[in-house]
């Protein structure tokens, strides 16, 4: 049975602590809205379970990072590994990922694999896939309002 994800303090500073497939357990590094999100928003602190919809899509929108080999978005996150027996998210978290994920910015070969993921999760009673944008959608959006203007 896999271990499920869980925060991990070091040096200072919060890591998530995820089984990777092919590499065994690895600590990535959190962006600072990740941590935001997990311990000032949900208030998880050293060795808390995450849940595994949490952790993957922090992976999948680059908030959680290896720190020595750096890896796209989409690659790292299809391969951070479930769970069985984690911690399922409650209805609050869900919204506070959401509310997340429609201000985060996603890099544009991961927004299909995310889309997918809230899609296949209980992400999709609060977020709808098309919600989630990529950076290119993003300025696409500001530059059709700033010509509008």
């Amino acid at each position: 049975m896999i271990a499920p994800p869980y925060l991990a303090a070091e040096d200072g500073e919060f890591r998530l602590d995820v089984a990777v497939r092919s590499a065994g357990r690895e600590r990535l590094a959190l962006s600072d809205r990740a941590t935001a999100l997990l311990v000032d928003d949900l208030d998880y602190g050293n060795r808390d379970v995450v849940p595994w919809v949490t952790a993957r899509t922090l992976a999948l929108t680059g908030g959680a990072a290896r720190r020595s080999e750096p890896t796209d978005a989409k690659t790292l996150g299809c391969a951070v590994a479930g769970a069985d027996g984690g911690r399922e998210a409650t209805d609050a978290e869900l919204e506070a990922v959401a509310d997340y994920l429609r201000d985060v910015e996603v890099a544009d070969d991961a927004v299909e694999t995310l889309r997918e993921h809230v899609r296949s999760t209980r992400l999709s009673t609060v977020l709808s896939p098309a919600a989630v944008r990529s950076d290119r959608e993003r300025t696409q959006g500001l530059r059709d309002i700033a010509n509008d203007l």
